[in-house]
């Protein structure tokens, strides 16, 4: 699951388990950082503009669910929380900026641990190498 919603890796793991498919893997994005490399994918949706509106009715962003990069303990607690629901491997996102955190919790925990190129990363990396930088 995307949403890093308390329990919803116990749910999924239970519904699977109820329906004898237990041998599915469940991957959690279990550490996801608010950032601005999310930018590009938001603005290839329009997700901006869906934004202005749902904040002028008094809903928060997104960063209301994402954690806050300056807190990296966060991250291990959450990794911990969704493993012990039954999550199989987990997931930073953004990758680039949050290697640290994927080190640490690929020590702590040994876990599959994946690493996620958000669309901003990539447009970084395509304009690097368009101005001959890489």
């Amino acid at each position: 699951p995307s949403d890093m919603m308390d329990g919803r890796v116990r749910a999924i793991r239970a519904a699977l388990d109820e329906n004898q498919k237990e041998e599915i893997g469940i991957l959690s994005y279990a550490a996801k950082y608010a950032s601005a490399f999310y930018g590009p994918f938001r603005d290839a949706l329009g997700s901006h503009a869906a934004l202005g509106t749902a904040k002028s009715l008094g809903v928060a962003d997104k960063k209301t669910y994402q954690m806050d990069p300056a807190n990296t303990d966060e991250a291990l607690r959450e990794v911990a929380f969704d493993l012990d629901e039954g999550a199989d491997l987990v997931m930073v996102k953004p990758a680039m900026s949050c290697l640290d955190i994927i080190y640490r919790v690929k020590q702590t925990f040994g876990v599959p641990t994946l690493a996620y190129q958000v669309s901003g990363e990539y447009a970084m990396i395509q304009a690097a190498t368009a101005n001959g930088w890489l």
